[in-house]
């Protein structure tokens, strides 16, 4: 009943005629003849990118490569070497006095510490991801799905990271095995590869992941090309024309005159105190609000409000343009946090170091952890553009020739410099 009432009502985001004649693809004798598709279940193929793992590189034992293929200890539970176990676990792993200073402006909604890029033999639409966890289930906070077959030929220019799961992370009371399979949301495009980021910070001991089963359709199921106009109870009204208070930013004098409120007397309060307001949003909402008057403009562009700057919760969207877009603006900047960011060719070396160039004159640290679009000629950059650098994070750049790291060596201020995973000799 309700729902043919809200059809009788005209909104901004669907006639009623459009609603009825999508419901009726759907509801019609067209549903009787969709071809059967079959759902299609494999292993992964192939590891092709991590941020850590406990065992060593040229072993087998506890390292992320036992995620390939079928399972091997799963449904069993304990703690064996043949599964994949990331580098850290607890919080001690923050809290130890080498351990480098939070970043201001982190959303709180990213809570991923590691990651794991698995490829698969087919892309599928999918229906369902299964991690086989072994032992201290729980660490899975985001599972991710990429539009670019890595095994292409023809890899695209544009390439699409979808969340098809995200959550808090969770401490589980048992440490028994168990089949992690969370409902996830449907794409628009075939993919078979897939990310999954764990945080640990709330176990008690290594969680040991044994196999990640991806599940799909090799067709776009046909019943998902079918979207209902969305009618939002709020866009509905008895007329055609919108219903506003055209006086709503004034208000009368005692005169009877009306005065105009503007911006509610914003640009009355002392700068520093809009700067500390505005300190206090997400990079992505700051550089939303530049876009609503020249005041917030001024305060949004202010260098001051970019002392710090992480990167890493946006690894999937940073290219060389929005590293321009925020070049003039870190001209103060002191620490910055790239780790994860610029890979398959979304950051460049022209790129980086025209950011290097401008705004590393002030930085103390930098974190460039998995950024595997490093190369010696990036390392060069950054020797002669910061010469007051402190902090240096080089973990898992295992792509870095040996030779690179005799630029390091011109970093004379260097307190803290992390080679983890790097073919230093």
């Amino acid at each position: 009943m309700f729902y043919y009432i809200c059809l009788r009502r005209r909104s901004r985001s669907g006639t009623r005629g459009e609603a009825l004649t999508s419901r009726r693809a759907v509801e019609s004798g067209q549903q009787a003849t969709l071809p059967i598709s079959v759902e299609v279940e494999q292993y992964a193929k192939e590891v092709l990118d991590f941020s850590s793992h406990y065992g060593s590189e040229n072993s087998m034992s506890y390292t992320m490569w036992n995620l390939a293929g079928m399972p091997n200890v799963y449904p069993s539970s304990g703690d064996f070497t043949q599964t994949a176990v990331f580098r850290a676990y607890g919080a001690w792993w923050e809290q130890c006095a080498s351990a480098p200073l939070p970043f201001r402006r982190t959303p709180k909604a990213f809570h991923s510490q590691d990651y794991i890029e698995l490829a698969f033999e087919e892309p599928v639409y999918p229906t369902a991801v299964e991690v086989l966890e072994t032992y201290h289930p729980g660490a899975i906070v985001q599972i991710m799905a990429c539009s670019l077959n890595p095994f292409s030929q023809n890899p695209p220019t544009d390439v699409r990271w979808e969340v098809l799961w995200a959550e808090e992370p969770t401490k589980v009371l048992t440490p028994q095995a168990r089949q992690f399979s969370p409902s996830i949301k449907q794409l628009s495009f075939p993919t078979n590869l897939i990310r999954v980021e764990v945080n640990s910070s709330l176990l008690k001991y290594y969680t040991e992941l044994d196999a990640v089963v991806l599940r799909g359709q090799k067709e776009r199921p046909i019943l998902s090309r079918y979207k209902m106009p969305r009618i939002d109870i709020c866009d509905l009204s008895d007329s055609d024309e919108e219903l506003s208070d055209p006086g709503a930013s004034f208000r009368q004098a005692r005169d009877g005159k009306h005065i105009n409120l503007g911006n509610g007397y914003f640009d009355k309060l002392p700068y520093e105190l809009i700067q500390l307001i505005v300190s206090h949003l997400t990079l992505p909402d700051l550089c939303r609000l530049t876009q609503t008057c020249k005041l917030l403009r001024q305060h949004c562009c202010d260098p001051l409000q970019y002392i710090q700057l992480s990167l890493q919760p946006y690894w999937a969207r940073l290219s060389d343009t929005s590293l321009g877009h925020l070049q003039g603006r870190c001209t103060l900047l002191q620490r910055l946090n790239l780790s994860w960011t610029g890979n398959r060719g979304a950051l460049t070396l022209t790129g980086f170091s025209s950011f290097m160039k401008a705004c590393g004159g002030s930085l103390v640290c930098l974190e460039l952890s998995c950024c595997h679009f490093l190369s010696e000629p990036c390392l060069e950059v950054i020797s002669q553009t910061c010469p007051r650098l402190q902090e240096l994070n080089l973990s898992s750049c295992d792509r870095l020739h040996p030779q690179a790291f005799t630029h390091i060596s011109k970093l004379t201020r260097l307190r803290r410099l992390v080679l983890y995973r790097t073919r230093i000799e």
